[in-house]
């Protein structure tokens, strides 16, 4: 049955944070903050009724970092099960959107010529190099040095596909190797690439 949200202010340090998150956020943390500094806390972070935060672990990260003594909440009576699904859910759904380039290029040059700071939007600056760069005078040999520089921070996403008989035999697989290289801990994701690599002779 749907609930009524109400938006209220509670201070930081009560809220709780899932202790078994598996969303890795903390290289995310700072440009959260750069948003709240430059837009406000626009948007509420979900607890339960205990005060487990459900969603925006990231922006009650950023509160933290910032020093706010409160941030708004919404608070939402949830089972356990209910809780864990949903923080799932909409970290999950969220990766789904995808983005109209040429629109977003044309959104962000109306944004530059009005002094807006695009940093304050989350893109590194290496992306907004790409996006804003005409393509015909694109420096990539610049571009291409200036990534290399984030090489140890800065991680794309490729996708495998095993069968579904094969997937928890392979992520044990990949724990027990990134355990002997001394990789493991951290990001599953950024382990088991390096896993990969390892395997496959590739090197920094």
């Amino acid at each position: 049955m749907p609930q009524s949200m109400k938006v209220q202010e509670i201070e930081t340090d009560r809220l709780k944070p899932w202790a078994d998150n598996p969303r890795v956020n903390e290289h995310a943390v700072d440009a959260v903050a750069r948003s709240i500094r430059t837009f406000g806390f626009n948007v509420p972070i979900l607890c339960d009724q205990n005060l487990t935060i459900v969603a925006e672990h990231t922006r009650w990260k950023a509160a933290k970092r910032l020093g706010l003594p409160s941030v708004p909440v919404i608070v939402l009576e949830m089972t356990d099960a209910q809780r864990r699904a949903f923080a799932i859910a909409d970290n999950k759904t969220g990766e789904i959107a995808g983005w109209d380039f040429p629109k977003l290029e044309q959104v962000l040059t109306q944004l530059r010529s009005e002094k807006f700071d695009l940093r304050s939007l989350g893109y590194p600056d290496a992306e907004l190099l790409a996006l804003l760069a005409p393509p015909k005078d694109f420096d990539w040999a610049a571009f291409n040095k200036y990534r290399g520089s984030l090489a140890q921070s800065t991680y794309v996403l490729l996708p495998v596909k095993v069968s579904i008989a094969r997937k928890d035999q392979l992520k044990a697989a990949i724990r027990k190797r990134a355990a002997e290289l001394g990789i493991a801990g951290g990001d599953p994701a950024v382990a088991a690439g390096e896993v990969v690599a390892h395997l496959l002779g590739v090197t920094h």
